[in-house]
């Protein structure tokens, strides 16, 4: 201890000795810190102690006297810790307890333990570790002095000081001495699913208990089931009987799990998800609460519950387990249930609706309301009905039908069927309707782009739009009339009135799919912009001339390898437009080639400032026509009566719904 420890701990009463400490005697003052630290189940670390009386190892056993070492808890509340942390600070040493400590735990003696049984006397000798001192014969003597065995085989012994093993070898035989001999009781718990057996250790050279004679204990307690012979000799070898050996532990019951259903699908939709686009913007428009399947989709498993599996008590009493509750999968319609009910699957295209703990599949999704922030966008594999409007930048896309009661503005609608708008669409020139499969039915169409495959049937008017129609552009009811925009039908055009009195610019154009002409379009753009780049390049690869010219026919490393990269962009953009003008020349071919088919009727008149394109001709009307039709002859565009159109029971009943809303 230091000086200003011990001056402190001067004062107080050498005698006095803490209720929570212990007096130990062992060879050392290690020794004596281990064996404190197991009786007081406290670390090494938080531990304190005087040597009360210095020891003496002796001369093979022969005037050996043990250190008597007083051993307390440190205490938390120390009074002389301030002192204790100045001492620290001025002599910038570590505390004497955290050397020892490391000490101990770096640097462990060898022990030797003695362990009788019915087979002999049996000897286990540990190796130190570190720096620690090696068992002696002395120490080996000293404990069979203190057993009471004077018989042990004194060259096996030393045989095995020089090699130290936690292998036990045999020092000598057994005498029987029931005076001293370990005893044990065993102990069953009340819900007899644990058996614990409590020893007490032999005295002197008794013998200490075996694996046999704790099994053999056991069957009078009726413990049969659930023994541990592994836990029990290892506890057995240790000798630690301090604590008590769990000898065999029951088998609890397994209760089997109730069936439940895997839904594979979105069934509960109370979550909206929101997703980033790569700039980090949210749409909030994409709320995606449908969930579409499609036919043959599998839809929900039925996972079946589990039966129980029994327990066993250490006394071999049976303890029953309770199996799983079963339920039965429900379906709607639009499902396929298997036979054996574990799986459910889609048997339309449609969106899934959970209620009542039932899957059903809806081939059509109605919209109470407007398409707007409380919906989202609308993508749907069955048909769509909207009650009400769909505003701006909002889609709506479906595999079937859509029909919306109310009006169309800026917004996207795309359908493998037919497109019915009962109020019209007013699209501010960003509105978008194409029906890939189907015909287009609306009360007016104003300034919007509007596509069909087949028809597109209007009862009002069509006001400065893009019209393209595979087949046929109606514009047919009482003040039915086309004007402004550009009109395409693959075969017919027919309206009330076309064009107006104020001679505004209106083309129409029949007899070529459109698409054909979109494609055309298409094609012209493109080799615009493949010529501007080539125009580009053609610049750049000149001033890279020059540069090298004028450098003696040299160019530095970089621009070398910009010169071989314009080229080889010049060669592909060549080769693509030569592409294109192949293409083109296809089309025109196809076109040339197409019958005369296409008219353009118009029933009361048209005005001056239409232009009307047949094949490769075009008319333009310069005055007024009534009653009128424009078709295609070979020697041009020929101007004959009036013609109808031609309209089934559906295109009728649809164009008279428009009119009367």
């Amino acid at each position: 201890m230091t000086d200003l420890k011990q001056m402190l701990q001067s004062i107080q009463d050498d005698d006095e000795i803490s209720d929570d400490g212990v007096i130990v005697y062992a060879d050392s003052v290690k020794q004596a810190l281990m064996l404190a630290s197991e009786d007081l189940n406290i670390d090494v670390s938080q531990l304190d102690y005087d040597i009360i009386e210095k020891g003496v190892k002796g001369f093979f056993g022969f005037g050996r006297k043990p250190y008597r070492v007083q051993i307390q808890p440190i205490k938390i509340e120390d009074e002389y810790e301030d002192i204790h942390e100045i001492e620290r600070k001025l002599t910038k040493e570590p505390e004497l307890d955290e050397i020892e400590l490391k000490q101990i735990e770096k640097d462990i003696d060898g022990e030797c333990r003695i362990r009788v049984t019915k087979s002999g006397i049996w000897l286990t000798v540990t190796p130190p570790r570190g720096r620690g001192e090696r068992v002696t014969l002395e120490e080996v003597l000293s404990q069979l002095n203190q057993l009471r065995i004077g018989d042990a085989d004194r060259k096996k012994i030393e045989k095995k000081l020089k090699n130290p093993s936690l292998k036990p070898i045999k020092i000598g035989d057994w005498t029987p001495n029931l005076e001293y001999d370990g005893t044990l009781t065993v102990e069953v718990s009340e819900d007899e699913m644990k058996a614990y057996v409590h020893f007490a250790p032999p005295r002197y050279s008794g013998r200490h208990m075996e694996l046999d004679d704790v099994i053999d204990s056991l069957t009078p307690a009726s413990v049969v089931a659930g023994i541990n012979e592994e836990r029990i000799s290892e506890y057995l070898e240790k000798m630690d009987y301090n604590k008590s050996l769990l000898a065999a532990e029951g088998i609890p019951p397994k209760h089997g799990n109730d069936a439940y259903i895997d839904y594979k699908v979105r069934v509960f939709k109370s979550h909206v998800a929101f997703e980033e686009d790569e700039r980090g913007q949210v749409d909030f428009r994409n709320l995606d609460l449908l969930e579409n399947v499609v036919v043959g989709q599998l839809l929900a498993v039925k996972v079946p519950a589990e039966e129980g599996i029994s327990g066993k008590t250490v006394t071999n009493r049976v303890i029953p387990a309770r199996s799983g509750k079963d339920i039965v999968m429900k379906h709607g319609k639009g499902t396929i249930l298997t036979e054996d009910g574990l799986e459910l699957t889609a048997e339309i295209n449609g969106q899934v609706v959970f209620q009542f703990d039932k899957i059903s599949v809806e081939p059509v999704y109605s919209v109470k309301g407007d398409v707007s922030l409380e919906t989202g966008n609308i993508v749907f594999l069955g048909s769509v009905i909207v009650s009400g409007s769909v505003q701006d930048n909002f889609i709506v896309k479906a595999a079937g039908n859509v029909e919306i009661k109310g009006t169309v503005q800026k917004a996207f609608i795309e359908a493998e069927g037919d497109i019915i708008v009962r109020q019209g669409i007013v699209g501010r020139e960003k509105a978008r309707i194409e029906s890939t499969g189907g015909c287009v039915y609306a009360k007016y169409i104003q300034t919007a782009n509007i596509i069909a495959e087949k028809d597109i049937i209007v009862s009002e008017g069509i006001i400065h739009s893009n019209i393209d129609a595979g087949e046929r552009i109606l514009c047919f009811g009482k003040r039915a009339k086309i004007v402004g925009g550009v009109i395409r039908a693959g075969k017919e055009v027919n309206a009330r009135y076309l064009g107006a009195d104020s001679f505004t610019k209106t083309e129409v154009s029949v007899g070529i799919n459109p698409k054909v002409l979109q494609q055309m379009s298409e094609l012209r753009r493109i080799s615009k912009e493949i010529n501007e780049e080539l125009k580009k390049l053609k610049l750049d690869m000149n001033t890279l001339v020059v540069q090298k010219k004028n450098s003696g026919g040299y160019l530095p490393p970089d621009k070398e390898e910009l010169s071989k990269k314009l080229l080889n962009q010049k060669q592909k953009l060549t080769g693509r437009l030569n592409e294109i003008v192949l293409e083109l020349d296809e089309l025109r071919a196809y076109i040339s080639m197409l019958g005369q088919n296409g008219k353009v009727c118009v029933e009361k008149s048209v005005y001056p400032g239409v232009d009307i394109f047949m094949k490769d001709e075009k008319f333009s009307v310069k005055d007024p026509y009534n009653y009128i039709k424009f078709t295609m002859e070979d020697s041009g565009i020929r101007l004959s009566e009036y013609e109808p159109p031609v309209m089934d029971e559906k295109q009728k009943r649809m164009l008279s719904m428009s009119r009367s809303r």
